[in-house]
């Protein structure tokens, strides 16, 4: 998730709210002051539940923030590059980069957040017994104990063992460092998020259905589906760490080749693409540099009749778009860098030997990690 709005550093942490957030601490906001706030300190001013809310609120968020505060500082301190941390509606998030590397270091990166908000939680509750009630310190007594019971709620939600959540990446350590098999720790921990966010989606359902309250099963609806559809994401990330685990570039480039770009879709099967099956083109303009990069085998995609119309860099990607790597490099941290959607092309020395394209990593997961027979590195260097 990107930030919408940049606030700053703190402890050398970028932080950013997500637009969702604004959304988020209005329903908050207006919630506890039209209905709890009210009937738990009755007799005060609309304006005076308003503030209440509002401020109760921003107190949430502050205990979203030192959880996600958490996460950062002890992920630096084992060594994590912590890209920063963005706000939302559903909390926040964390952005580290890298591999935790151990399942202790991913059991204390991701336990520590669910403990700062259960002591959160606690403080506040007991910040709360010493208000004596009467007026509107019954206002923050309402205030004070919404905010502690929330925290020690939202500790309990992310300690349940299923992926995304913190108490998924704490499955995850313990089936880690019990079997020393990394995948099968990712499995359980994913299938256990999908089974989890299966579960809440039919309870939307059939909230929707027994209570008639739409809004309520709607939003847990929506919770059940960001849990399922979270799940599977971490699934494919783990099918990619597995495949990818100790791959440098090399392993998995293709050939390259240059050929003009200004010539015939014909011209260039013929003369180039026909004869060097799975081949990338470097495109060559007309003042000598690369205009984009092809995949030889995609021409075929080019209806035939415009197969004297249509050039090879009407159809190819700017070379722009392309990212640069290193035969040597570590190919999960290359595709980290890149986002995995993105054409990669390998260079030594100056260099094009070889390219890697997304498909290619698509297909080495569906693989389970085995290299695409044939594949082999170019003859020679471009450019």
């Amino acid at each position: 998730m990107k930030d919408s709005v940049r606030l700053g550093k703190i402890a050398g942490v970028r932080l950013g709210l997500h637009w969702s957030l604004l959304v988020m601490v209005g329903l908050v906001a207006s919630g506890l002051a039209q209905n709890r706030f009210a009937n738990q300190a009755p007799g005060l001013s609309g304006f005076a539940y308003g503030v209440a809310g509002a401020l109760t609120a921003v107190g949430l968020l502050v205990g979203v923030l030192l959880h996600e505060l958490a996460h950062a500082v002890v992920a630096r301190r084992k060594g994590l590059v912590v890209d920063g941390i963005t706000l939302s509606w559903m909390g926040g998030v964390t952005r580290i980069e890298g591999d935790t590397g151990t399942p202790g270091t991913e059991l204390m990166v991701a336990g520590i957040g669910p403990v700062v908000s259960a002591a959160v939680g606690g403080l506040l509750l007991l910040i709360r017994l010493g208000v004596h009630p009467g007026g509107t310190a019954s206002l923050a007594i309402a205030s004070l104990d919404w905010l502690g019971w929330i925290n020690l709620v939202l500790a309990v939600f992310n300690l349940l063992p299923a992926s995304p959540l913190d108490g998924g990446k704490v499955l995850h350590a313990l089936v880690w460092a019990a079997g020393r098999n990394r995948w099968r720790a990712t499995q359980v921990a994913s299938f256990t998020g999908v089974a989890l966010g299966a579960a809440t989606v039919a309870a939307g359902f059939v909230i929707t259905e027994r209570s008639q309250d739409v809004f309520d099963g709607l939003l847990i609806g929506f919770i059940g589906w960001w849990l399922l559809a979270s799940a599977r994401a971490e699934l494919g990330s783990g099918a990619i760490r597995r495949a990818l685990d100790g791959r440098r570039v090399s392993e998995l480039m293709r050939p390259v080749g240059e050929a003009p770009g200004w010539i015939t879709i014909r011209h260039f099967a013929e003369a180039y693409a026909t004869s060097r099956p799975g081949w990338v083109w470097l495109l060559r303009d007309w003042n000598g540099g690369y205009s984009g990069v092809l995949l030889g085998d995609t021409v075929s995609s080019v209806p035939y009749p415009h197969w004297d119309l249509a050039r090879p860099v009407d159809v190819a990607l700017p070379i722009s778009t392309t990212v640069g790597a290193t035969p040597e490099e570590d190919a999960l941290s290359v595709l980290t860098r890149t986002g995995g959607n993105q054409v990669i092309l390998v260079v030594s020395d100056g260099h094009t030997v070889g390219a890697v394209l997304p498909g290619d990593i698509e297909a080495l997961v569906r693989m389970g990690g085995r290299v695409v027979p044939g594949r082999r590195p170019a003859t020679g260097p471009v450019g």
